[in-house]
C-alpha cells in the first residue's frame, strides 16, 4: 500500500512524545537521567565562564517561519481553510471527471491534504482519509501537531505557492500554508529519533508525584543546552514553552541571560556545589499564525514571542554547571530535537517538488 510506511496516530497533540520517566527517590538539584544536557550532545561546554550570555539564530533568513498547527478539532490539514465557508468535517472530495471540470480558484479551496491525493492521481483521497481516523471535533483547543511544524519550520525554507500538474494534466494550485501542511504532517507522524531532555508535566501522572513539576527540565540542563545550541551553535531548538499539562512546542530562536545574585550552596544543591546564581534569562521563539496563501517572513503574519525565566545554577569548584533550580513560575517541561529528513519517500516523495530547499530540488 503506498501508506503503508505511515503510523496511524490515534490523538495529534502538540506533543506527539513519549515522555515516561523513572519515579525519583528524591529531588535534589543535579539533573537526573531524562534531564541530562547529553541526551542532545556529549560534546556540550558545561563551563559557565565559557558560555555567552546572550545569541541568536539566524532568524530573518529562509527558516523559522509562522504557521498554524492545524487544530484536531477543525480536522487538521483536511481543513479546507481557503474556501470561502472553511470545514475539515463531512466535507465530500471531488470525484475525477468532477476534478477535471474544477477550475483553479475552486481546487485552490480544498484542503491541503485532499490537493496532495489530487496531485497523486489519487482520487480515493487516501491521505484525506489516514487524517480523518485521526482528528475529533471534541479535541482540545491546543491539540494540533505543532510538533511537526516546529521541525519543519527549523530545517526547510518557508515554501511559496506552487502550482504542479497530475498525470491528468490537472493543475492544482498550493499556497505557502498547504505546503507548510503537507511538511508539517510529515513530521508530525514521521517515527525518527527524536531526542528529548525533560518530561511533559502532566499534574503527576509522568511526573513521579510532583505535582508541581519542579525536576521536569533541570534548570542547570536548560542553561547548558540553550547557551551551546543557540549562544555557540547559533542553532534553533524546540522548546515546550508551558509549564503543565498543555504542550506548545515552539522553535527557540534567541536568549539574552544576566546575573542577579550570588549565594552560598542551599542544602538541596547538587554535590560538589560551592556556589550558585541567580540568572534571569529571556527566550524568543516563532509562535503559531494565521494561514495564508502567500509566504508571511516579513510581514505582520509573521509571529514572535517571549518568555521571561527565573532559575538558579549550581556551579563546582571548576566553574562547570553541574545543577539548578527554578524560581519562576514560567518555566519549559522539555526540550527536544530532530533532524532534517534527507529525502522523501513513499506516498510524499512529491513533497521535494513543493520545497523552496535547493537539497530536495
Amino acid at each position: 500500500m503506498l501508506l503503508s510506511r505511515l503510523i496511524t496516530v490515534l490523538f495529534f497533540l502538540c506533543a506527539a512524545l513519549s515522555l515516561k520517566a523513572a519515579v525519583a527517590v528524591d529531588v535534589l538539584e543535579a539533573w537526573q537521567g531524562f534531564s541530562s544536557p547529553d541526551i542532545l550532545s556529549s560534546g556540550f561546554t558545561h563551563s559557565y565562564y565559557s558560555l555567552p550570555q546572550e545569541g541568536s539564530t539566524d532568524y530573518n533568513g529562509p527558516r523559522f517561519w509562522s504557521a498554524d498547527y492545524w487544530p484536531s478539532k477543525v480536522g487538521g490539514i483536511n481543513h479546507r481553510w481557503y474556501s470561502s465557508r472553511p470545514a475539515g468535517f463531512r466535507t465530500n472530495s471531488p470525484k475525477r471527471n468532477e476534478v477535471l471540470r474544477m477550475n483553479s480558484n475552486q481546487l485552490a479551496a480544498l484542503a491541503p491534504s485532499e490537493k496532495y491525493d489530487i496531485l497523486m492521481g489519487r482520487y480515493d483521497y487516501p491521505l484525506k482519509k489516514q487524517v480523518a481516523a485521526s482528528v475529533s471535533e471534541t479535541a482540545q483547543d491546543w491539540e494540533g501537531i505543532c510538533h511537526g511544524w516546529v521541525v519543519a519550520a527549523l530545517h526547510h525554507s518557508e515554501p511559496t505557492p506552487k502550482y504542479l500538474t497530475n498525470s491528468d494534466g490537472v493543475v492544482v494550485p498550493f499556497g505557502s500554508s498547504d505546503i507548510k501542511a503537507l511538511i508539517t504532517y510529515y513530521y508530525a507522524i514521521d517515527q525518527g529519533n527524536a531526542p528529548t531532555v525533560g518530561r511533559r508535566c502532566n499534574f503527576g501522572q509522568w511526573t513521579g508525584g510532583e505535582t508541581d513539576c519542579d525536576q521536569d527540565l533541570n534548570a542547570g540542563a536548560f542553561h547548558i543546552i540553550i547557551a551551546n545550541r543557540i549562544g555557540l551553535a547559533r542553532q534553533g531548538l524546540i522548546m515546550d514553552v508551558e509549564r503543565l499539562d498543555q504542550v506548545w512546542n515552539q522553535p527557540v530562536i534567541a536568549y539574552s541571560s544576566k546575573v542577579t545574585a550570588e549565594f552560598t550552596p542551599g542544602r538541596d544543591a547538587a554535590r560538589g556545589t560551592v556556589r550558585e546564581f541567580r540568572l534571569t534569562t529571556q527566550v524568543w521563539y516563532v509562535n503559531e499564525t494565521e494561514n495564508n496563501w502567500e509566504r508571511v517572513q516579513g510581514t505582520a503574519l509573521q509571529k514572535f514571542d517571549t518568555k521571561v525565566l527565573q532559575y538558579r545554577i549550581e556551579l563546582n569548584r571548576n566553574d562547570e554547571i553541574i545543577g539548578g533550580t527554578w524560581e519562576s513560575k514560567e518555566r519549559p517541561d522539555f526540550i527536544w530535537h530532530k533532524e532534517k529528513a534527507q529525502r522523501f519517500d513513499g506516498y510524499f516523495f512529491r513533497l521535494s517538488t513543493l520545497l523552496n530547499d535547493d537539497s530536495f530540488e
